[in-house]
């Protein structure tokens, strides 16, 4: 069954979401989140005591295999093109991947 959060909720937990307005720093500048690339109900979360666990968000493909070196998850990102919240993989110091992360045995669209 699937369990529903109000939208403070969620964005306490996993960051704002389309139609959110974020203030930037100390200014009296907002802008909109006009994009979400990560797919709600697959969110993981890291940390001592979280709910990722070997196999679930994290694939076992190896660097060797195309794997990305760092994750940066739900980031925020401003840009000429937009303002999206997606994942970003890194790779030898560059972003190779912005979208989704996580394990593609597993979840949709990764």
């Amino acid at each position: 069954m699937a369990y529903t959060i109000d939208r403070a909720a969620y964005a306490a937990m996993f960051g704002p979401t389309v139609g959110d307005k974020v203030r930037l720093a100390d200014t009296d500048l907002f802008i909109e989140v006009e994009e979400d690339r990560t797919h709600p109900g697959e969110e993981v979360k890291f940390g001592g005591g979280k709910v990722i666990r070997d196999g679930m968000g994290q694939s076992q493909v190896s660097r060797k295999d195309g794997a990305v070196d760092t994750v940066i998850t739900n980031a925020l990102i401003v840009d000429h093109w937009g303002v999206i919240k997606a994942d970003i993989g890194i790779r030898d110091g560059r972003i190779k991947a912005i979208g989704k992360a996580g394990n593609p045995d597993v979840q949709p669209d990764v």
